[in-house]
């Protein structure tokens, strides 16, 4: 009998394995595309620009990877209000100037 909360897998489905229900779907989707791709091109060359633009940028969407949203917690151990606008400077060029490691990405 399964126990709540115990799996044959612990680890869960490895990073980047494909969903194998959506998987049909996707090859579908993707002959379709290939196959009618002179005429969605055209049709898309006829759009006025705001909507080409549009199509454009719903496209990209699914070739570029996704931004993630960053949440910086910065904690300054001085008020910055004691600091001279040197002092503040030399900070800011820190900052902007420290390289990012891979863990930050």
């Amino acid at each position: 009998m399964p126990i709540k909360g115990k799996t044959n897998n612990p680890a869960g489905r490895p990073k980047g394995a494909t969903n194998k229900a959506t998987r049909p779907l996707k090859e579908n989707i993707s002959a379709f595309l290939e196959k009618n791709w002179g005429k969605i091109e055209r049709d898309i060359n006829k759009l006025d620009s705001l909507n080409r633009v549009q199509v454009y940028e719903k496209l990209l969407s699914f070739v570029l990877p996704r931004l993630k949203s960053v949440d910086a917690n910065i904690s300054i151990e001085q008020k910055l209000e004691g600091l001279s606008n040197e002092q503040l400077n030399a900070l800011i060029d820190q900052i902007l100037n420290e390289p990012i490691s891979n863990d930050e990405k």
